[in-house]
Parts: structure tokens; sequence; C-alpha cells
């Protein structure tokens, strides 16, 4: 009987894991910590504030400014999966693009080379 009781708390505690997170859609993310920090490094590679695409009363609601987000963070995703794929060393995984290889701080990325 303990065992089961054991088991249960431990599916709840793994469904309640992601529970607290409303409409997450293309991350991979468990813990609140580990979406505050790939939010912020988002918020700092593109030079925002969280409001930019979030309604800070419901931070769930969708927007033109998250749709984006989504797809771009698809395109890191593939990308990094492509290259990781032609890695020599396929047992590490590295992150290879981010947000920050185009945007560079700036909510729009360089169209072209800056002269210098």
């Amino acid at each position: 009987m303990k065992l089961y009781i054991y088991i249960l708390c431990f599916l709840f505690s793994f469904i309640g894991a992601k529970s607290h997170f409303k409409n997450l859609q293309v991350l991979d993310i468990n813990s609140k910590s580990e979406m505050r920090k790939y939010m912020k490094s988002i918020s700092k590679d593109l030079g925002v504030k969280c409001s930019h695409c979030h309604d800070m009363d419901d931070k769930s609601l969708d927007n033109p400014e998250k749709d984006i987000t989504r797809e771009m963070i698809k395109l890191t995703k593939y990308l990094n999966e492509l290259l990781n794929n032609q890695s020599e060393d396929t047992l590490i995984t590295k992150t290879y693009v981010t947000c920050w290889t185009c945007h560079h701080g700036n909510l729009e990325p360089a169209s072209k080379r800056p002269e210098n």
C-alpha cells in the first residue's frame, strides 16, 4: 500500500511540474528557475523588457510578438539540431545558435554588415 502512495506522489509531483506554465507551446522547460533564466536571456539578446511580449497581468496571453518569438525558437532549435547532427562527437550537444547570433542586443537583427 505504501508503494502505491509513493508512486502516486511521484506522478503528481511530475505532472505538477509543468502545470504552473500556461500556454507553453515550443519550450521544453520544467522549472520556474529554468524558465526565468531562458526568458532573461531572450530579453537581453533582443534588448527588450518582458512587457514587449507579455501582458504583465497574464503572461500566457498571445500576441504577434509571441508568435514571432515561437517561430524563432523553432528556427534556433532546428539549426542547433542540424549542426549537432553534423558534429563528429554526437554524444555532446552544443548550442551554436541563439537569439544573440542575429540580434546582438537589438530588437531588429542587422540587415547588413556594419562598415568598419
